[in-house]
């Protein structure tokens, strides 16, 4: 979408299958409000991306519907500028927010100001 930005900043979203091998496919279907960005099949690690300019005024949301097997889930994905999600934890320091989907949920990378590390934080179940 997005390319360049002329008032704002960049950001991307990753959506990443780290289901078990073997496993049902993952399928999803991810847009906001003047975006569809259309339904797709992820083999394990593929990873399902897309960039855009966060609106002038930090209003941007963009969400994804998961189907894995007989479970499924929606919930945004991006609705925060500083922290991809609201009351997701720490801040979102390079404009990425990245997403995997494992067996026992969904997963925000999260940046540790303490050690200066980035780790999977373990942000919704699929229930």
């Amino acid at each position: 979408m997005a390319k360049h930005c002329a008032f704002s900043s960049r950001y991307t979203v990753h959506i990443i299958n780290k289901l078990r091998s073997h496993s049902p496919n993952l399928k999803i279907h991810c847009a906001s409000k003047d975006d569809d960005l259309g339904y797709h099949t992820l083999s394990i690690n593929q990873d399902f991306n897309w960039s855009f300019c966060e609106s002038i005024f930090s209003r941007t949301l963009f969400f994804c519907h998961f189907w894995w097997g007989s479970k499924e889930k929606a919930f945004d994905v991006f609705n925060d500028a500083h922290t991809c999600v609201k009351g997701s934890g720490n801040i979102n320091i390079l404009t990425v927010c990245k997403w995997e989907v494992r067996s026992d949920g969904f997963y925000l990378e999260e940046y540790s100001s303490k050690n200066n590390t980035y780790y999977m934080y373990h942000y919704l179940e699929w229930s």
